[in-house]
């Protein structure tokens, strides 16, 4: 998906498919709890069991993105099943953009253009400082414009099936990037000009929340 073609594509929004809110994960019998994860903003979480208490080998993995309002259960390696759900009140909180945060892009060179494939964010708490190649136990939101959909360790939701506010959220938290990126200037047209291929990296300090009267 180009650049240009991007910002259309957040921007379109359509009605919510109503799902629930995930239920909570019940031990599978079996199957041993392993250590919960939690990203450093408190947005992502990855639960995972083991047999035996094995956790270098789980079998069983769960992910929820708190903000967007999505979680994945793989119950069995390759066979991941996601659903949406409209994220509550108090996930306003969980913008990443008001933290400090790491972003990487893909960006490749076609025909048509520049074209950015990829992205990849996550939370730095202490030290301030990126690691471009986190450790495994490190959330990160991932947004594959390729396939169009948005994934936490590798368990990937179609954008389409997110929430209305899901996908609102999405298209400001990508165009935000973009534009601290130098990807877009803040007049919001694209500038693929500026790009390089390979991957584009940058620290991103904390933004401003905006405050609204309507959940976003």
């Amino acid at each position: 998906m180009t650049i240009k073609a991007i910002l259309p594509y957040l921007t379109a929004l359509v009605m919510s498919l109503g799902a629930f809110e995930p239920a909570g994960a019940q031990e599978p019998s079996g199957l041993v709890s392993c250590p919960t994860l939690t990203s450093s903003d408190q947005r992502l979480i990855m639960q995972q069991w083991a047999p035996d208490g094995t956790c270098r080998r789980p079998t069983r993995t769960r992910v929820i993105d708190r903000f967007l309002g999505y979680s994945c259960l793989e119950a069995k390696p390759g066979n991941a099943k996601c659903r949406s759900h409209v994220p509550g009140p108090d996930s306003r909180a969980l913008d990443t953009s008001t933290h400090y945060r790491c972003v990487g892009v893909d960006v490749t060179a076609s025909p048509e253009g520049v074209t950015v494939t990829h992205m990849r964010e996550w939370v730095v708490a202490e030290p301030k400082a990126c690691d471009w190649e986190p450790p495994l136990n490190v959330l990160a939101a991932e947004v594959d414009f390729a396939t169009s959909q948005v994934c936490v360790a590798a368990l990937c939701l179609p954008v389409a099936r997110l929430s209305a506010i899901g996908r609102l959220r999405l298209r400001r938290t990508v165009e935000q990037a973009f534009r601290d990126l130098g990807v877009i200037p803040n007049d919001g047209e694209a500038k693929a000009a500026a790009l390089r291929t390979g991957r584009v990296m940058k620290s991103l300090a904390p933004i401003a929340p905006v405050h609204s009267a309507v959940q976003r």
